[in-house]
């Protein structure tokens, strides 16, 4: 199984420290373009992302989706701060259920 680690320079090293791959972003942009290519290239398990993220994973995440493929795995890393994984959650559960989510 190959990891990789996307997001800024310390978030890179600590996760390449445990054997990731590291692919530092300095932009929204070049997160995407790093994303994209990693996905489009294939040999990777597992995707690790800080939770900030989120929202620019969506459409590779809705793709890899309706491909039917359940590789490469998404790990959001949450921040402080930040709840972006608890909020995408409840809505998917919404969305399920048919009724609004209020926890």
């Amino acid at each position: 199984m190959r990891v990789a680690a996307v997001g800024d320079r310390i978030f890179v090293s600590v996760f390449g420290l445990i054997g990731a791959d590291r692919f530092r972003v300095d932009s929204d942009e070049e997160f995407r373009s790093t994303i994209t290519d990693l996905v489009k290239r294939g040999g990777y398990s597992m995707i690790i992302v800080p939770e900030r993220y989120l929202d620019l994973t969506r459409e590779i995440r809705s793709e890899l989706i309706a491909e039917g493929r359940i590789e490469p795995i998404f790990a959001f890393v949450p921040e402080k701060g930040l709840n972006k994984r608890v909020e995408e959650l409840k809505e998917l559960v919404s969305l399920a259920v048919g009724l609004r989510l209020e926890i």
